[in-house]
């Protein structure tokens, strides 16, 4: 076998391995010991593909050893400048980052913080402390006992009690920067911010269930529009599909941990997924080489790319199937608390007017009148969100934090 030849399998070789991680990556979701695996072959891959190619053409090793270093800098690099050229803007613009939800560390399933719970199917692990990191922000989570983001004495007869989600727990903010936290501290009161991420409604309902309520006057309770998938099939008899069992948890917990932390190559990694780039630069090179000469583009001038995704705006159809399953588990709320409830409505990257003037209208129709709105469109701006994450930052809680003591005083809906 020829030197030419011998590089030429080694470059196939490479580009095979590193097809396996990018086509065939549930592969390695598994177990514990295959993310180690996926982890360690992806570098390698890059590494094999692009030893493979430089020896082929006779360029010196030590070029070799640099390539794979110089791209995954370059991917990294990118994606700072694309987090930067969109953080002040009035409408984001990140292309194929808008993905990266995909790829990052979900709390809730974070081997840190991740705790089953049999009807819940998770809570945050109680007392549990750490680190919750991603592209754009770093924070420490501190929970407490019941499993939430918050202290030990905000379980003890709290006034204001928030329910939601991911943007209500705080995600991407330090948990003095939450809504929940400063809403307390301007009113004087105590709080309890039971907001777990990815919990729909009807879920909500049911951690609400668990808390005592003899001291609850007033609770502010998060939508977001993910919220329906649940709500639909646990308000629907005989569907209780999104249940979690102890197996199902364990194994999203063991797939989440593909995405903690940094590995090598990793950014590169998602890009060439992303873009599909090792089939479509055989299908279509003048175009991907149109993407990448634009990305450059973009990256040396310092700007957005010149790319427009459009509003996500929910039709009147979707609409009504939100606001029918969310009423539905409303109800069961009202089962077992009676008083006043502040509902508002977050949405990744941008929140639309459609939803809570949906809920609205709905409150009136159903004669509810401790019903109350906060309109949060009218608050946040694009420069409120993470450009690439989506949920928002310590600017918009602050917002949200001060437009609901507003309403609370104006509405006296905590004057004993």
């Amino acid at each position: 076998m020829t030197q030419r030849q011998f590089g030429v399998i080694a470059v196939f070789s490479g580009y095979l391995l590193l097809a396996i991680t990018v086509y065939r990556w549930q592969l390695f979701t598994h177990f514990i010991w295959t993310i180690w695996l996926f982890k360690a072959l992806v570098p390698i891959a890059f590494a094999l593909f692009c030893w493979s190619i430089i020896r082929l053409f006779k360029l010196p090793f030590w070029t070799a050893l640099l390539t794979p270093l110089l791209i995954e800098a370059a991917s990294y690099f990118y994606i700072r400048h694309t987090i930067g050229a969109n953080q002040d803007t009035d409408r984001h613009e990140v292309g194929v980052l808008s993905k990266w939800i995909s790829y990052r560390d979900v709390i809730q399933f974070n081997r840190h913080f991740a705790s089953y719970s049999p009807d819940l199917g998770y809570v945050l692990r109680p007392k549990s402390e750490g680190v919750h990191s991603s592209l754009e922000y770093s924070n420490t989570f501190k929970v407490n006992s019941f499993g939430v983001r918050d202290d030990e004495s905000s379980l003890n007869n709290p006034r204001l009690v928030f329910l939601g989600d991911s943007f209500t727990m705080g995600w991407g903010v330090d948990q003095d920067q939450t809504y929940a936290d400063l809403t307390g501290r301007k009113l004087g009161i105590k709080t309890l911010n039971a907001g777990i991420s990815s919990y729909g409604t009807y879920r909500e309902m049911l951690l609400f269930s668990k808390i005592k309520r003899d001291s609850v006057d007033l609770v502010v309770l998060q939508y977001c529009d993910n919220d329906i998938e649940e709500n639909e099939a646990r308000n629907e008899p005989n569907n209780q599909g999104q249940v979690l069992t102890p197996q199902s948890f364990a194994n999203t917990a063991v797939f989440n941990r593909i995405n903690e932390g940094y590995y090598p190559m990793r950014y590169t990694y998602f890009f060439v997924r992303e873009k599909d780039l090792l089939k479509r630069i055989w299908t279509s090179p003048v175009q991907v080489s149109r993407e990448i000469g634009g990305a450059l583009s973009a990256w040396l001038t310092g700007r957005q790319l010149a790319v427009v995704t459009p509003p996500d705006i929910k039709t009147p159809a979707e609409t009504k199937a939100h606001t029918e399953y969310f009423f539905k588990s409303l109800a069961r709320i009202r089962r077992f608390y009676k008083g006043n409830i502040v509902i508002m409505h977050l949405d990744g990257r941008y929140t639309l007017p459609e939803m809570i003037r949906a809920f609205e209208t709905e409150a009136k129709r159903a004669g509810d009148e401790q019903l109350h709105f906060l309109h949060a469109y009218e608050l946040l701006k694009a420069q409120d969100y993470y450009p690439v994450d989506g949920h928002i930052k310590a600017s918009g809680h602050a917002k949200i934090s001060e437009a609901l003591v507003k309403l609370i005083d104006e509405r006296g809906l905590l004057t004993r």
